[in-house]
């Protein structure tokens, strides 16, 4: 084989495992954020608390849902993956708790220059 044959097959087989790495950790799958709503429904039994836009979340620990009740207005911080958001928060929202999605953010530091 010569250099230029060896050169085009290694990057080949380069760019496929960077493809293949970033397919395998989905890229942009993962999203976090604050949604203030009014609770429609609670499945305690799977730890779903829903909103009443459909908004569906899932606590981790089910104390954390223990106190809530249907009609209650929330404020819920979650994090998204994949299909599912998962609850790192939530509790009853305040006056100046503003209705809806805050902007996705990505996780890790961000600076201000």
């Amino acid at each position: 084989m010569d250099t230029r044959s060896t050169l085009t097959v290694t990057l080949a087989l380069g760019f496929t495992l960077v493809a293949g790495a970033a397919h395998a950790d989905g890229v942009g799958s993962m999203y976090g954020g604050e949604e203030v709503g009014i609770i429609s429904y609670i499945d305690r039994a799977q730890n779903l608390v829903v909103l009443t836009d459909g908004a569906e979340f899932r606590a981790p620990d089910p104390r954390m849902i223990l106190n809530l009740q249907e009609g209650q207005r929330v404020k819920v911080d979650f994090m998204h993956d994949n299909d599912r958001s998962i609850i790192n928060s939530i509790e009853p929202a305040g006056d100046d708790d503003s209705p809806g999605a805050s902007p996705a953010t990505e996780p890790g530091p961000h600076f201000h220059g």
